[in-house]
């Protein structure tokens, strides 16, 4: 099979060639690796590469392939956010103050995917400390979206969905804090799942989460195919899964719950959200249009953030110490910055916003328990919804500058712990992914994965990015 074939297979038919032995996984490693090797130095999303180790595991795989003919992911290749150690590898978090950092162990979804047979082939680029929907980092600089290069390929995991979209990778792993996976996967044109809070592990991550929102908090796959993110879930979940093409569709409610009023779609979203619900009640899903307290769970969750999160991500930035705003903002005048200014943008708004949300009476987890219940009540038995990913398509690079672009249709439901999907629904005229998300109940992963199947179908899912579209 032609180089160019293997790149376009997806994680479930390449494993499945493999144990067949009708695919070689030397040539599926080398055929990954030229790939990386085209397309990295215009989009930057590999910061780290272990190609040498991974060409030793095929050769292994190859000469063992009769007694592993079990694992699942037997001689896939995959990529890891360098949010996440591998044993050995440098770990930098996109920190400065991790610039030279090795890992000493695996983080425990990297090992399970190494356990099922994976072999990793790098790391991909992130912000400091997962802080941004911009993934750019003072070591490496800025990750382009393939798609076209002058547009944002989403954060904090936008090294693995350019990557993922560009044939470099048919399997990302990522990590969700408010949109981290989800964002990219929607701006790059692929699938990226959110899976529900505390199914998959999230040992290991940089930086920490705090306890109270250490559900908000999530690792998850991102990939070309819903089939291929069903397999890693199967692979990364703590409890067992259920085959999703057997959940019957028909008959169940999708709810489209009105935006919210603070931050409008544009209209090529709008009418891909309409898309999109077309086209599951034509599988004979039913519609229902109601209301829901999401806005009150977008301001909750801000508040929480700012009373629980802020101090420990001020840490993180500063590389144990509590970076001081003033402080850097100096050292940026000086030339000596250690924090990206897209990072230093989150900061200031989280310390600013954050205690204007909790002078007015915003900001408890207890709040947010609440309003789960009431949801999920809404919602009923079985039921999904269907919701924008971000209010708009990739937009230009220095978006993560402007308030009105905030993660907050993501964010709602990391602190919900709902389980949620972005997935491909096609192109704007301008040749731009347009994208949706199906969102389900707490460890309903599988139902939200037949509804992206029906939507796969309906659309015909991704194509390879052709990184195209540089005018600076």
């Amino acid at each position: 099979m032609h180089a160019d074939e293997i790149i376009r297979l997806g994680v479930v038919d390449t494993a499945r060639l493999i144990r067949c032995a009708d695919l070689d996984p030397v040539d599926v490693v080398e055929a990954h690796i030229a790939q990386i090797e085209r397309v990295n130095p215009t989009i930057n999303a590999l910061v780290t590469v272990t190609f040498d180790t991974a060409r030793k595991e095929a050769r292994r795989v190859r000469e063992q392939l009769r007694q592993s003919d079990k694992l699942p992911l037997l001689g896939v290749p995959i990529t890891v956010k360098d949010a996440l150690p591998v044993a050995g590898v440098r770990f930098t978090a996109g920190s400065t103050f991790f610039r030279d950092n090795i890992a000493e162990k695996d983080a425990e979804a990297v090992r399970r995917l190494k356990q099922a047979g994976a072999i990793v082939l790098g790391k991909s680029n992130c912000p400091d400390m997962s802080a941004s929907t911009e993934t750019t980092n003072l070591i490496v600089g800025l990750t382009r979206n393939p798609w076209n290069l002058n547009h944002t390929a989403g954060g904090s995991s936008g090294g693995e969905a350019a990557l993922v979209a560009s044939g470099g990778s048919p399997l990302g792993l990522g990590a969700d804090f408010g949109g981290s996976i989800r964002i990219p996967a929607a701006f790059c044109g692929v699938f990226g799942l959110k899976p529900t809070g505390g199914r998959v592990p999230t040992d290991g991550h940089i930086p920490q989460t705090p306890h109270a929102v250490s559900e908000w908090n999530t690792v998850g796959p991102i990939a070309r195919q819903v089939q291929d993110i069903a397999l890693a879930l199967s692979v990364l979940s703590n409890t067992p899964t259920r085959d999703y093409r057997s959940i019957d569709l028909r008959g169940r409610r999708f709810l489209l719950p009105r935006y919210l009023p603070l931050l409008p779609l544009s209209r090529d979203i709008s009418a891909a959200v309409e898309a999109a619900g077309a086209a599951l009640r034509s599988t004979g899903m039913v519609e229902d249009r109601l209301s829901m307290p999401l806005m009150k769970v977008a301001l909750e969750s801000a508040g929480v953030l700012s009373r629980e999160w802020l101090r420990s991500f001020q840490a993180a930035l500063g590389g144990g110490q509590p970076i001081r705003l003033g402080e850097e903002l100096l050292a940026h005048y000086r030339g000596k910055a250690r924090v990206s200014s897209e990072c230093m943008m989150s900061l200031a708004m989280f310390s600013l916003f954050g205690p204007m949300l909790r002078v007015l009476g915003y900001g408890r987890v207890e709040r947010i328990k609440k309003l789960r219940a009431v949801i999920l009540q809404s919602m009923g038995p079985g039921s999904l919804m269907l919701w924008p990913v971000f209010p708009t398509t990739p937009p230009k690079h220095g978006f993560a500058w402007k308030p009105g672009k905030s993660p907050s249709y993501t964010l709602i439901f990391n602190c919900l712990g709902f389980p949620a999907l972005a997935i491909p629904v096609g192109f704007t005229s301008e040749g731009l992914p347009l994208s949706v998300q199906i969102i389900g109940q707490p460890n309903e992963d599988e139902t939200v994965l037949a509804a992206a199947a029906a939507l796969e179908k309906a659309f015909g899912g991704c194509a390879l990015a052709p990184i195209s579209g540089l005018r600076l």
